[in-house]
């Protein structure tokens, strides 16, 4: 573990959460909400964005992971790095240096543990298990890659390595073992144990500042877990902005309004710049019975089946149930001009009502969500009490780029699902239905509509704290 390297350094884990259960990955293609459900425990912190004029005036569910490994602990473990590109911006137009790709890829490849071992891009001796699951565990996997290609995408052999850019199979945060690799697992349990000491159920009410230095944490019965290095403050998008505000760290405005006081550290973007990745489905009946109905419903009639595919996974570790299901997806660019890809599609054979259950139905569904939105938001206190609700304001579709962004997204995604490859399994669109949208490709008003209606979050939050370098 990265803070205890050090062999004369000792550091504390403070979570508000308690300790996951030995999560499994049966039937983890669903939200991390479901995931979390299987556990029998309160795992997700559930938070609510305020109503989103651009998604119809709906409030947007956002849960994060209350739980030792945080989000990792309830994700849908897919393993997917930044773009080069993207790190390459920030360093070198945003001011954000030693943010170099060159400078974060040994981190990546040191973290690692790849199933299919080292290279340039992948690591093989770090903490952290990732797997490609090959040969895939349904036809309709191989099918999507390649009506991709037919789509005219190149076919890429790693989304995280060489060239992003394509369709081709997806790295997954699962361990040879089958089950889920949280960060918790990956870190906290090969850390030695006299030198981290694991604090959990606390909850942290604000920084303990000498001055304008953080010397550590305020816990909930406002005892003070003092540090002689550093203070490390990784609550999340969400958490983070709210801990500093509620230790005078951010807007002074904000913090005067919010009843703080006055501002220790007076920065404005404390908070500001929220950025989420916004998503919809894209359901179609599936003709031949291929698809994880039997096994994702509970149903009498298929009821052997989803028994079967426990016992494999609990006898061996393998099957589908060693599976997140999202074993192959796809990056594209939305329009010419667009200098690296700014569009992810996530495939799974089977098609869920709403983001818990799947349809009692042979169905197949396409993940459609852009990457680089252009809209910002705001995280905001909306009381002094660190275990209340935030005023989160993402701002999803603020701007017409976004807009015209998710509906090319669509588009682009309804173009690869009506490739020859899908002809022997694709039936009637279910999602959006042909009396909500006439035609994806060409009706831009229904479409828009039906985007603002249904599109929800992806649940990668980003951005909020705002103190580096290149923000300030």
């Amino acid at each position: 573990m990265g803070l205890v390297d050090d062999s004369n350094a000792r550091s504390a884990h403070v979570q508000c959460g308690g300790q996951a259960l030995q999560l499994r990955c049966v039937c983890s293609l669903r939200t991390p909400r479901t995931a979390a459900r299987e556990t029998n425990q309160p795992l997700p912190q559930d938070f609510h964005t305020v109503p989103q004029p651009g998604l119809g005036h709906r409030a947007i569910h956002e849960p994060r992971g209350k739980v030792l490994g945080g989000s990792s602990s309830i994700n849908a473990m897919v393993y997917i790095r930044g773009h080069a590109l993207d790190f390459e911006r920030w360093a070198h137009d945003e001011g954000a240096r030693g943010w170099d790709y060159a400078s974060v890829l040994p981190y990546f490849k040191r973290a690692q543990n790849h199933s299919l071992g080292a290279d340039a891009y992948r690591g093989a001796k770090g903490p952290l298990q990732v797997k490609q699951v090959d040969p895939v565990t349904n036809p309709l996997f191989d099918v999507f890659e390649q009506a991709g290609v037919q789509a005219g995408y190149r076919r890429t052999t790693d989304v995280n390595g060489y060239s992003q850019e394509g369709f081709g199979k997806f790295d997954m945060t699962i361990g040879p073992d089958g089950t889920r690799w949280s960060a918790a697992k990956a870190y906290l349990r090969t850390a030695p144990r006299d030198r981290l000491t694991v604090v959990t159920k606390r909850t942290v009410k604000r920084v303990a500042l000498d001055g304008k230095r953080a010397i550590g944490v305020v816990l909930d019965d406002d005892s003070v877990l003092r540090a002689d290095r550093e203070v490390v403050l990784c609550a999340g998008a969400f958490g983070s902005p709210q801990l500093l505000m509620l230790s005078g760290i951010g807007p002074g405005g904000h913090l005067k309004e919010a009843g703080v006081g006055d501002a220790v550290v007076d920065n404005a973007g404390v908070g500001a710049n929220l950025q989420d990745h916004l998503e919809v489905y894209l359901q179609y009946k599936c003709t031949q019975p291929v698809t994880l109905y039997p096994v994702g419903n509970w149903t009498l009639r298929y009821l052997h089946r989803r028994v079967a595919v426990g016992l494999e996974w609990f006898a061996r570790g393998t099957g589908l149930g060693a599976s997140n299901q999202f074993e192959t997806g796809g990056f594209v660019r939305s329009r010419a001009g667009v200098r690296h890809p700014d569009v992810q599609y996530h495939f799974i054979p089977g098609a869920v009502l709403g983001q818990l259950e799947f349809l009692p139905l042979h169905a197949f569904q396409v993940h459609v969500g852009t990457l680089r939105p252009t809209s910002r938001g705001s995280v905001r206190l909306a009381s002094l009490d660190p275990k209340a609700s935030l005023r989160i304001d993402p701002n999803f579709l603020g701007t017409e780029e976004d807009v015209r962004d998710m509906r090319a997204a669509a588009r682009l995604a309804d173009e690869v699902v009506q490739q020859a490859a899908f002809a022997p399994f694709r039936g009637e669109r279910i999602r959006p239905s042909a009396a909500e949208v006439g035609s994806i490709q060409s009706d831009d008003v229904a479409l828009d509509a039906w985007l603002k209606a249904s599109s929800h979050s992806a649940y990668h939050v980003r951005c909020a704290p705002a103190l580096c370098a290149c923000s300030s």
